[in-house]
């Protein structure tokens, strides 16, 4: 039994002393190779030029094809038709619009609305201030945009002398299509947050998709 105990100490303590060699050994070896690294920056470096590369077109497709519409001055008024459901109720919404572009892509303008709850008495009205942003400007624009409004409702359950009033807040994405030279279709998804919620009277709109139709004028010389 001694003999065994002798001899498996011995095998361990040689396992150990050949392990703790080959791992000093490991440690001074590179875990990647020179050739491999240098081959990994190489390959970094292609994709690099190449996302720049495509950027670099996207740009120069965007300044090629932007339409004259968004630059400094142009001025559009438009309207559309919008959709919505909230609260179990179908919303038909009716707005106006006129803006002014101060910078590149960036305008700010009035609005005015009305809106309906199909099948009940429901209405209301609204004006307000909003801006829009458009990062990409050829006949396929996309845009951001942000509102604040001003708002009175009518219904059966609010009396004649009371004046249903309320603020909202408005936010909006959405797309436009050129259709002609100064002419331009859109569609958006808008979502209002209001300052009080009265289900009764139909605050609680919920989202909505609208349709319109913009027309541009101010400027001349579009890139068709």
């Amino acid at each position: 039994m001694k003999s065994v105990l002798i001899t498996s100490t011995i095998l361990l303590c040689m396992s150990a002393t050949a392990f703790a060699q080959n791992d000093s050994t490991n440690r001074d070896r590179p875990i990647i190779s020179n050739e491999t690294e240098q081959e990994i920056r190489q390959k970094a470096n292609k994709v690099k030029e190449d996302i720049e590369e495509e950027v670099e077109e996207s740009r120069a497709y965007i300044r090629n094809n932007q339409l004259d519409w968004f630059q400094p001055g142009s001025v559009f008024i438009g309207g559309g038709l919008g959709v919505g459901t909230g609260g179990g109720n179908a919303y038909l919404a009716l707005n106006t619009r006129a803006g002014y572009f101060f910078q590149e892509g960036f305008m700010g303008g009035l609005r005015y609305d009305f809106d309906r709850r199909v099948g009940e008495r429901y209405r209301a009205r609204q004006a307000g201030l909003f801006v829009r942003y458009y990062p990409f400007r050829t006949r396929v624009s996309s845009f951001l945009g942000a509102g604040y409004n001003f708002g009175r409702e009518f219904s059966d359950n609010i009396p004649e002398d009371q004046k249903a009033r309320y603020n909202s807040v408005n936010l909006e994405i959405g797309i436009m299509f050129w259709i002609l030279p100064s002419l331009g279709f859109e569609g958006a998804f808008e979502n209002n947050y209001y300052d009080r919620v009265d289900p009764a009277a139909g605050r609680s709109k919920g989202g909505r998709f609208k349709f319109g139709i913009n027309y541009y004028f101010g400027r001349t010389g579009q890139r068709l």
